[in-house]
């Protein structure tokens, strides 16, 4: 026989059964054979309960007898034999929390160390055996004794072998269930990591914002069953939480809103149930009503360091209930979501900036042709020309013109998109109007409207502009102090009426970039040509005086002269003796240059030579009536030279 805990030890030396007939013992037996091949099949935690009162109370033989089955900090009598009562109920206190520690055996005697002694009494105990489940109390099973006579101690072996077989099954019942709880379990985090692995890759794959809020949606309402699911991140720029994923799958309407948060700071759970949650919701959201748009029965919040987006839930579709790891799912799907978006938005920025590193490559280029064309241009109307075109060529650039200063005046040199060529008209008078004065300091003025233009010039210039579709202003200005200080006005202003389309900050820069590369150029034609008109000898100019001295000579004096000319080319390094000749007007190859010294003029191809006596030099020709300057203006030299 197995040992039993306790004090009294029930052992085949000194166990005395008192067994009856044979009958009833083989009976007795035969029952404990059936309950050992019943607790030892798997049954439900619940089967086994009543089952044991059932066996305990046929082999035992018992009176009255009543099962308590714990329900939370107390135990209700679920069955009964031969006691009045309908229902019954006894609290868990301290002293039955001492059965557990007597789980050796079954209770014969000091009921009060365990029971209340009304308990004792109303029951009139004699007998009790606890039901326990590892090192908790499950319930118990009293009696006030058998049918007939006193329990001997053959009961008392049976009762306890009975009552370690049924605690035995009753732990491995509760075992099993807890294994299988903790397998559905474990079938649930694999599906939950399969999802999540497949809809992770599936997100992260997709760098289109459009598509990826879409696939989003459809992940959350696949994984939760819900019928109207919906997905929405917190704009950065507006602080509002926008929706920008919504499915219903009984409709195919889309929705569009926002939510106004009072804040996005948040420290509370992540899932909100919106009727029990409520004083939540509406401590978050300004207008929390905007939420039966979405039917939405839960929230699921995305939270970092603060509230980053969100997941609405509204009834499922089947049977399914939400439980917590279909939250945990949702949630961990919403941040894999959230990374893929910021993902698909960083690769968005990156190749917005690549376009725009490319567009500003191509700008550069195009503006560093530019300037090599303004560069090489040798008078204000090829520089405005080219800029001209540059402009509407490789910018874009539909309506614009370029006005220099011309005394007090800034009249048009160069337009492109006019109809009518406005050339010569003022388009600014000094000084400045005070509202120009910032281009007095080389500042670029614009407007992106397109009544832009009506801010700096006045009607009648607006008149002969016409419509545009912008207006920016860029003047002609070079930043040298030296400079600035002999005239501070521009030299001119660069002004665009039009572009290809909306102006944008980069087309304004570059604007106003070409203005200030062709500002310097346009201040070196003026001072060259100041210093041509100063200092070099107009050959042409030299000509007409010095015929039109000795055609007043004759006039007077009647002093005759002599008028011949002849055509040349320029040898290959004839450079520095043309500047030889540009000196003093002298011919170095003509023997007699001391006799006729200021008399000789080159230019246009031509040498012009006034002498006192013929000359009878080869190629040279000589002009007929040389005392009258306009016949000689008007001589017709290409024609007789080849004559």
């Amino acid at each position: 026989m197995n040992k039993i805990k306790g004090d009294d030890r029930v052992t085949s030396s000194n166990l005395h059964l008192d067994l009856g007939d044979d009958n009833h013992t083989f009976y007795r037996f035969e029952g404990l054979l059936l309950a050992i091949e019943f607790f030892t099949q798997r049954f439900h935690l619940n089967q086994l309960s009543e089952f044991s009162f059932e066996f305990v109370n046929e082999i035992l033989t018992l009176n009255a007898s009543a099962l308590f089955i714990r329900d939370g900090e107390r135990f209700v009598m679920r069955q009964k034999r031969l006691y009045a009562d309908k229902e019954y109920f006894i609290p868990y206190t301290g002293k039955l929390r001492r059965l557990v520690t007597f789980h050796g055996r079954t209770v014969r005697n000091d009921f009060n160390t365990f029971f209340e002694q009304r308990e004792v009494d109303h029951f009139q105990m004699k007998w009790a055996m606890p039901l326990m489940i590892d090192d908790e109390l499950h319930g118990f099973i009293v009696s006030n004794g058998k049918i007939m006579g006193q329990f001997t101690d053959e009961d008392i072996v049976m009762s306890d072998t009975l009552m370690r077989l049924i605690n035995n099954s009753m732990e491995n019942s509760q075992h099993f269930a807890d294994l299988q709880q903790s397998n559905h379990k474990l079938d649930q985090k694999i599906f939950n990591l399969f999802a999540i692995h497949h809809s992770t890759k599936a997100l992260l794959s997709e760098v289109t914002l459009h598509r990826l809020h879409e696939i989003a949606t459809d992940v959350f309402s696949e994984v939760s069953s819900s019928q109207i699911t919906s997905f929405g991140v917190v704009d950065p720029i507006t602080g509002r939480l926008r929706i920008t994923g919504y499915r219903n799958v009984s409709s195919y309407e889309p929705y569009h809103g926002d939510f106004e948060l009072h804040t996005q700071a948040y420290n509370g759970p992540i899932v909100l149930h919106t009727e029990h949650d409520q004083e939540q919701i509406q401590a978050l959201f300004v207008s929390s009503e905007q939420l039966r748009d979405l039917e939405a029965e839960y929230i699921i919040l995305i939270v970092k360091d603060h509230i980053i987006g969100m997941v609405t839930l509204s009834r499922p579709v089947n049977d399914r209930v939400y439980d917590e790891s279909t939250f945990e799912l949702i949630e961990s799907l919403a941040t894999s979501t959230f990374i893929a978006i910021s993902n698909a938005m960083l690769f968005q920025e990156v190749h917005r900036q690549r376009e725009s590193a490319e567009n500003k490559l191509k700008l550069l280029s195009t503006l560093n042709k530019l300037v090599r064309n303004l560069n090489e241009c040798t008078t204000s109307e090829e520089l405005c020309y080219f800029t001209l075109k540059t402009l509407q060529v490789s910018f874009g650039v539909r309506k614009a013109l370029i006005c220099l200063r011309s005394g007090d005046d800034y009249l048009v040199a160069d337009t492109i998109g006019w109809e009518a060529d406005p050339k010569g008209r003022t388009v600014l008078s000094l000084p400045l109007p005070e509202w120009l004065e910032p281009c007095i300091e080389g500042e670029t003025l614009f407007d992106y409207m397109a009544d832009g233009a009506a801010r700096f010039f006045s009607d009648e210039v607006l008149q002969w502009m016409g419509a545009g579709n912008c207006a920016v202003l860029a003047p002609l200005t070079v930043g040298n102090r030296i400079v600035l200080a002999e005239d501070p006005y521009p030299k001119g202003f660069l002004i665009v009426l039009e572009a290809a389309s909306s102006l944008t900050e980069e087309e304004v820069l570059l604007i106003d970039t070409v203005a200030k590369n062709i500002a310097p150029v346009l201040h070196q034609m003026i001072i060259t040509r100041s210093v041509r008109e100063q200092f070099k000898l107009d050959q042409r100019q030299a000509f007409v005086q010095s015929l039109q001295q000795h055609i007043q000579s004759w006039q007077q004096y009647r002093m005759e002269f002599f008028l011949h000319y002849q055509a040349y080319r320029m040898p290959p390094f004839a450079g520095l003796l043309q500047a030889d000749q540009a000196a003093d007007g002298l011919d170095r190859r003509d023997p007699e240059q001391d006799d006729i010294r200021q008399t000789i003029f080159s230019f246009d191809g031509y040498r012009f030579r006034i002498s006192y006596e013929p000359i009878e030099h080869a190629g040279w020709l000589a002009i007929p009536d040389p005392y009258n300057l306009q016949a000689v203006l008007s001589y017709d030299y290409a024609l007789n030279n080849e004559g």
